[in-house]
């Protein structure tokens, strides 16, 4: 499964050492960059957002999806956080 987490840059040097550590101990399988993509009111170029459907897609056809009601759980979550 792919997540995607933003980062602060003044954080991005500590965040990268904990993702090589979780590489490393085998709980990552991978990770990348995938840029900027914008940021809120803000246009997105046609190649980011290409590339991250394309993503998607492979994903979707890995079986690496949630269902409506899991994404319906992870917002109320995310909103009810400080």
């Amino acid at each position: 499964m792919t997540y995607y987490v933003n980062v602060k840059p003044d954080n991005l040097k500590d965040f990268l050492q904990i993702i090589k550590s979780l590489k490393n101990l085998g709980v990552i399988d991978s990770f990348g960059s995938v840029g900027e993509l914008g940021l809120e009111g803000e246009p997105i170029s046609t190649e980011a957002l290409i590339s991250v459907l394309e993503v998607s897609r492979k994903e979707a056809r890995e079986g690496n999806t949630l269902s409506g009601e899991e994404v319906k759980k992870q917002v109320a979550k995310w909103t009810q956080r400080p």
